[in-house]
């Protein structure tokens, strides 16, 4: 290891986390957004500046004067923040103890009041290992405390960075216990730098992985939702569906259909141009999920249709959530200045245990059958049963229109 000095492996480090940093940049994405890529890259450009800093300061001694430390002071304290802002983004951490306005102001406060303040030069290498190490402990505990959801690109960033932050809090130690009248190397021995090396190598690595496996879940949730509203979409809804009716089936538990559909809404582009029916739909859809609960499956399964799975939930149930919703969409005025322009919308309602030999389709049909009845039925209503059957004698005017010997509901 003697032929390994430490102006070496600093520079080594240095360069492992600019490339790191510049590679994280180049695979951004519009798809992840929120500046991860863009701070982790200022906070790695910072940490190589920092490491070529101490590795060729022209004096030992001078790594201990204050006039040499105030500028490392001011990186570390905006280097800290910069990947802290970056992991904090990343794993949408919020207020958390290493990282924040708090901690960022308490690190730059502790960092400048060393340097200034502190007699001997290795105690100021201490503090500012110290606070780099709390920042790495803290990314560490970010990543590994739900280690078993973040997936195996987390753990190996949080692993780097727990030994990484071990490295510096032991060298901050071992630097305050010495108090020596001459500083040491900032870092410490080659040994432990080579071990810093291998773990600034596993720290880049891992937060491109991060970086990858955050951009798929980005991808997989944009698949599945409407780019319009934020809801589901229709394929999305109906496998998510078809799983909740057999799980239903097999546990013989209630299961509720609501379809809905905005009245008039072809009127409301004629009238008022497409973006205002654009905004109608994200409207609706925004007032529903504000009503509707966690376990709720709702999705916009056509242009202005709307479909809402109530998992263990009756007739009653289902009679009365309908009811709330319609009352609710009634609320939403396209002009705030004119009621003419109040929405409304025609829900068909279907509910039951599903039974052994069913199958989804009956209970989508009859829910679609029914909402074709409060469409024809006058609109801005709920229907969650079909007419009762009546003598012909005493049927009255039907419900729908009759083109070529098929029923076509009126007003659709």
């Amino acid at each position: 290891m003697a032929s390994l000095d430490t102006s070496t492996l600093l520079t080594a480090i240095a360069l492992v986390y600019g490339i790191g940093g510049v590679m994280v940049y180049a695979g951004r994405d519009r798809l992840t957004g929120r500046g991860i890529e863009a701070f982790w890259l200022g906070g790695s450009l910072l940490m190589a500046i920092l490491m070529l800093y101490f590795a060729f300061l022209p004096s030992p001694q001078a790594a201990g004067s204050s006039a040499w430390l105030l500028p490392a002071a001011l990186l570390t304290g905006l280097k800290n923040e910069l990947l802290g802002q970056a992991v904090a983004r990343l794993t949408e951490g919020r207020r958390a103890w290493w990282h924040g306005k708090a901690a960022s102001a308490t690190q730059g406060v502790l960092l400048l009041c060393g340097v200034l303040l502190l007699p001997q030069a290795a105690l100021r290498q201490a503090l500012f290992l110290l606070v780099s190490g709390w920042l790495f402990a803290g990314i560490a505990h970010q990543l590994l405390q739900k280690r078993s959801k973040r997936g195996p690109a987390a753990l190996l960033l949080g692993s780097a960075s727990a030994l990484f932050g071990l490295y510096l809090l032991a060298s901050a130690a071992s630097a305050a216990g010495a108090a020596l009248a001459t500083a040491p190397p900032l870092l410490g021995c080659p040994t432990l730098l080579l071990l810093t090396l291998i773990s600034a190598v596993m720290l880049q690595l891992g937060f491109i992985q991060v970086q990858r496996e955050l951009q798929y879940r980005q991808l997989s949730k944009l698949a599945a939702l409407d780019p319009l509203t934020g809801i589901f979409n229709r394929r999305t809804f109906f496998d998510l569906a078809l799983r909740q009716y057999a799980l239903h089936a097999r546990q013989q538990r209630s299961l509720a259909l609501l379809m809905m559909d905005l009245d008039h809404f072809k009127r409301i582009n004629d009238t008022y141009g497409h973006s205002k029916g654009d905004q109608a739909l994200r409207a609706v859809a925004d007032r529903i999920a504000d009503e509707v609960r966690q376990g709720d499956i709702f999705a916009r399964i056509g242009g202005e249709e709307f479909c809402l799975l109530l998992p263990d939930t009756d007739a009653a149930g289902a009679r009365h959530v309908a009811n709330k919703l319609c009352l609710a969409l009634n609320g939403i005025l396209l002009n705030p200045a004119d009621p003419a322009t109040q929405l409304t919308a025609s829900i068909g309602v279907a509910s039951g245990i599903p039974q052994p030999g069913a199958n989804w389709n009956q209970l989508f049909d009859s829910a679609d059958r029914r909402l074709y009845l409060a469409k024809s039925g006058g609109r801005n209503r709920v229907v969650d049963c079909d007419p009762a059957p009546l003598a012909p004698s005493n049927r009255p005017v039907p419900l729908c229109n009759t083109v070529g010997g098929k029923p076509r509901p009126t007003g659709r």
